[in-house]
């Protein structure tokens, strides 16, 4: 009868083993899943700042070169204004010389004639008419 406590005490510590086992390998494991995410998200971090980092640095090359072009063209638009400036004879008009002449005499010849100043317009003829005669204003009474 020893032998049989013994034995049951023997099962049932197989028993508790199995199952504590169990619990602390299931633990580890989630453990061990849980690293695992974080090394994958720390890898997907890594790749998208290293991307990120190099369009920025794209982006920076294309504003860079955007820059020169337009000073190249600033730098080119001054010396032509500067050119401009000192080239007072070789100036492009936009009519042309013959045109500017023609347009010169043509505004000329149109002057105004001047008009005699005794004649008045109908409108304001010698008499008073309406408001500005002398006469009283005339009521108007019914009589009935």
């Amino acid at each position: 009868m020893d032998w049989i406590v013994g034995l049951l005490l023997l099962v049932v510590g197989m028993i508790f083993g199995f199952f504590i086992s169990k619990f602390f390998v299931e633990r580890k494991l989630a453990q061990q899943t849980s690293k695992q995410d974080e090394n994958t998200a720390k890898e997907i971090m890594a790749q998208n700042a290293s991307d990120h980092i190099n369009q920025t640095r794209d982006i920076v090359t294309a504003l860079q070169n955007q820059c020169e072009g337009l000073s190249e063209q600033l730098d080119a638009f001054e010396s032509a204004m500067e050119r401009s400036q000192s080239d007072d004879d070789d100036k492009l008009t936009y009519f042309g010389e013959q045109a500017s002449v023609y347009i010169g005499h043509q505004q000329s010849k149109h002057k105004r004639k001047s008009e005699n100043t005794e004649f008045q317009p109908k409108d304001f003829s010698g008499e008073r008419t309406g408001l500005f005669t002398d006469a009283k204003n005339k009521q108007v009474v019914d009589e009935k």
